[in-house]
């Protein structure tokens, strides 16, 4: 009896201790496990990683073990185990990179037939491996199209790999170069600068020819001097690329000679020249004159064959008028506009300026009536040109509790959400791209309602727009970072409404957004224009950390306020930011800030003109957001100096 009596005690003392072990393990651990498996297969400590992964199998990021596994063994010569890796975790984003790196492995094996067999099974991977593709299809029979893709392969000095020896023979043997190519790839390395290569490619030319390219490096050089000067007997191959060099550069230091030249050019060049060619070098001088506000490219433009017009021609002869003040020239462009474009906001709200400058108040009222209940910069300067309310209403998602449940249990949104825990929002957001790519609105919708739980300020903008939700500003407009943003403008003088429309038209709120050009972080600062600021705030850190939220806002709103110190007008301040202050200064030199309104509009850059009116209008929506007195986006465009709005309640 005793005996059994301390059975009994033993197995209820020791419940507690199984009921443990068999508890499934917290979410915390399992992503330390995940950590140290990775670092364990990047030490190819295999016995380790295979007891971590063990512990993981049910765990939303275990499949890039799995990838990134089959990619170690690939690197050491065995893909025994990689279909069928790619088979189980397609829906993987990771997994591309897997397929590419086994398609180059492939291909220094020569095994043709299997690489033809993935493209075409996943034809997206086409670009990703032009050169691989292109040999394939050499290999698979299509001969023709690989030749002609060599041709453009090897005009464009692509890097030829040991495997396309064949190819590249095969294609000499058909009688490439041809003169055509030689000349292409030489026009490739000009206008890079190379003269040295273009040179040695000139070397397999006739030398008759070959004197041409000397006389191209004089007009690169001279463009004006040696394009007066002319010679005979330019073939038309070099003829065009010349001539739409030289006076492409001409143009760039003075659009009126290069018009000029290019009329003197029309009866000494080679006559065989194609008249479309004349016409589409006449457009483009024309358009740079217009850009640079001169009011002889509106004859210029007008001039142009009635091939060449297009809504660039129309928008920039109407935009020198506008400069200009010609409103009875700019109502006839206006009227020769296509229907839609004469309905695009930009040209209704100029049509309405027009109308109202002509006395003509009704008409014009109208025109801004109809634009004011909308939302946006023209539409704003609509309603306080009626003395109206900004059209600003928010209204909050829909999604269902059982869709957003749903859509919280697909794998790739668990993945997205895992990667965001541990810090990565570049592979969160290929996982949630390449789950949602091609899904309905109200999926979208449920996307950016679960996306807004989790405060992922940039993914909810960009499944906002994808839902067409353009109306939940509250969702699309967030008051995040409020604490450095508050900091910042009480250390700048610019409104906070100012900063988050910075933010919000730079970055969309991505903290680690980087763009092309290398900008980084919230307020898409360069890293050289970062240390400079940092240097005169006297901060400690040579090179601040950009993805930081709290430096980045700190650094991008004191060198915005710079900006604004050194043009006197928000408006500026953001061509300034986006397009530089060079850039600015050289626009003020042709046309100075009376109108402010009309230099915006007429802002040379695309980029640059939407981007301050998107950044004036987003101001309105932020004072909106933050329950302020809406200042005057009219005052605000002009140089008096900005309030800050933080005092009203």
């Amino acid at each position: 009896m005793r005996l059994t009596g301390l059975i009994i005690v033993f197995i209820l003392a020791c419940a507690p201790c199984a009921q443990a072990a068999s508890a499934p393990p917290s979410i915390d651990q399992q992503r330390q496990w995940f950590e140290q498996a990775r670092q364990a297969l990047d030490k190819n400590n295999l016995i380790s990683f295979h007891e971590l992964k063990a512990k993981l199998e049910n765990y939303p990021l275990t499949p890039y073990l799995n990838i990134w596994h089959a990619r170690d063994e690939l690197k050491q010569g065995r893909d025994s185990s990689i279909a069928d890796v790619l088979e189980r975790h397609a829906d993987v984003p990771e997994s591309i990179n897997l397929r590419i790196a086994w398609i180059e492995d492939l291909a220094r094996r020569g095994l043709w037939s299997k690489i033809s067999e993935l493209l075409e099974k996943n034809s997206s991977d086409i670009k990703r491996v032009p050169e691989i593709s292109m040999i394939a299809q050499w290999h698979m029979g299509a001969k023709d199209t690989a030749l002609l893709q060599f041709s453009q392969h090897w005009i464009k000095d692509k890097h030829v790999s040991d495997f396309s020896y064949r190819l590249q023979q095969n294609w000499k043997k058909q009688g490439h170069p041809t003169k055509a190519e030689y000349w292409a790839r030489i026009d490739s390395f000009v206008q890079q600068g190379q003269w040295s290569k273009a040179k040695k490619i000139a070397l397999e030319l006739p030398k008759a020819e070959q004197q041409w390219l000397d006389y191209w490096q004089h007009v690169q050089r001279q463009p004006e001097e040696q394009l007066a000067a002319w010679p005979d007997a330019i073939a038309s191959i070099p003829s065009k690329l010349i001539l739409n060099d030289g006076l492409n550069r001409l143009a760039r230091l003075d659009p009126l000679k290069a018009w000029n030249s290019l009329e003197l050019l029309k009866s000494k060049a080679d006559q065989q020249i194609e008249a479309e060619f004349y016409s589409a070098l006449q457009k483009s001088i024309a358009l740079r004159g217009a850009k640079r506000h001169m009011q002889q490219a509106v004859d210029w433009l007008q001039k142009l064959p009635a091939r060449e017009h297009d809504a660039q021609t129309r928008g920039w002869t109407a935009r020198l008028q506008i400069l200009n003040q010609d409103w009875h020239n700019f109502s006839q462009t206006i009227d020769s506009m296509p229907a839609n474009e004469q309905q695009e906001s930009n040209w209704l709200y100029w049509k309405a300026r027009m109308l109202e400058k002509t006395g003509k108040q009704l008409e014009s009222g109208s025109i801004y009536m109809a634009l004011a209940k909308s939302r946006g910069y023209y539409s704003f300067l609509s309603a306080e040109r009626l003395g109206l309310p900004l059209s600003i209403t928010s209204t909050d998602f829909q999604a269902s509790e059982t869709e957003l449940e749903a859509l919280n249990k697909e794998p790739a949104i668990m993945r997205a959400y895992e990667w965001l825990q541990l810090g990565n929002s570049n592979k969160a957001s290929r996982e949630w791209h390449f789950s949602l790519a091609g899904s309905a609105n109200h999926t979208w919708e449920a996307a950016a309602t679960l996306a807004s739980s989790w405060g992922w300020h940039d993914q909810v903008i960009r499944a906002a727009f994808k839902a067409d939700r353009l109306d939940a500003l509250k969702q699309r407009f967030p008051l995040a970072h409020e604490k450095s943003v508050l900091q910042a403008s009480g250390k700048t003088g610019l409104s906070t409404s100012a900063i988050w429309s910075i933010i919000r038209q730079e970055s969309a709120f991505n903290e680690q957004a980087t763009s092309y050009v290398g900008a980084r972080g919230l307020m898409q600062l360069m890293p050289k224009t970062a240390r400079a600021t940092a240097k005169k705030l006297k901060m400690k850190s040579r090179h601040p950390d950009l993805f930081s939220p709290s430096i980045n806002i700190q650094l991008g709103s004191a060198y915005l306020a710079e900006q604004k110190k050194r043009f006197g007008s928000l408006a500026l301040a953001a061509a300034a930011y986006n397009a530089g202050p060079h850039r600015v200064n050289t626009w003020l030199e042709r046309t100075p800030f009376d109108a402010a309104e009309a230099w915006v509009e007429a802002i040379p850059f695309n980029e640059t003109r939407r981007y301050v009116q998107q950044v004036m209008a987003f101001i309105s929506v932020y004072e909106w957001r933050q329950a302020k007195r809406p200042s005057s986006l009219i005052v605000r465009l002009n140089r008096e100096q900005e309030v800050s709005l933080n005092e009203y309640p």
